[in-house]
């Protein structure tokens, strides 16, 4: 399998040849969507990672950033909407390392100002990108949540999901679409992160998703890179 390549780009210069092949890609792993909805979410974004095989578009993660501010402290949220990778290219880490460089970029831009990822997750992987690669990440199984930042975390999803937001569950009960069936399945409970994921988002095979926050702190900037390299090195030493 070749190795995919990424990029990251402003909205406004995604070509409609792109923008056809993401919603290509996207539509094959998700059911109840639609392309107007499609569209109207990338036109909502600032910029969108994508990932290539040579020229063809194999997947790709729309994002934005927004300026908030909570109980009289400042914070930059880094949100991501669609994102999908064709199933073939899954495990490599081109997706992962241009996500790195841009919420860095958002926290250099930001001196002073905490900078978090703000994330809605209908399928576990995207709870584990959460729990695996951040060392201070909320909603989880083994610590509560610092008042301020169930505020954030409930100013944030209010403020883009109005009503859909269950602000005691912290998930959002209207479907925003919805992962195929076949797509990630909950396979085992034995992962601590899983069944805590299964346990707070129960209905996620009907497309409610889990509200989540991490911080883009020290600790994420030095266990990321570590992560990818000890993924990207694997390889070599399984052979």
């Amino acid at each position: 399998m070749s190795r995919i390549s990424a990029t990251t780009v402003p909205v406004a210069r995604v070509s409609p040849a792109e923008s056809d092949a993401m919603w290509g890609v996207f539509e094959r792993y998700y059911d109840d969507v639609s392309r107007a909805a499609f569209d109207a979410d990338l036109a909502a974004k600032d910029h969108v990672i994508l990932l290539r095989d040579g020229t063809e578009v194999r997947g790709f993660s729309t994002l934005c950033v927004r300026p908030v501010t909570v109980d009289g402290r400042d914070f930059v949220s880094v949100y991501s909407g669609d994102t999908v990778i064709d199933e073939r290219y899954r495990g490599q880490t081109a997706l992962q390392r241009a996500f790195f460089w841009y919420v860095v970029g958002a926290r250099l831009r930001n001196p002073g100002k905490q900078v978090v990822w703000f994330l809605i997750s209908k399928g576990y992987k995207t709870y584990l990108l959460l729990t695996r690669n951040f060392a201070t990440y909320w909603p989880r199984h083994d610590a509560p949540m610092p008042a301020h930042m169930r505020a954030l975390l409930t100013t944030l999803a209010r403020d883009r999901f109005g009503d859909s937001l269950d602000e005691q569950a912290l998930v959002l009960r209207v479907a925003h679409g919805r992962l195929r069936r076949a797509v990630a399945p909950i396979d085992t409970l034995d992962d601590p992160d899983i069944r805590y994921f299964a346990t707070a988002n129960p209905n996620h095979t009907e497309g409610e998703e889990l509200c989540c926050i991490g911080v883009v702190d020290a600790g994420f900037v030095f266990r990321f890179p570590l992560r990818v390299l000890r993924k990207l090195l694997m390889p070599r030493r399984s052979g």
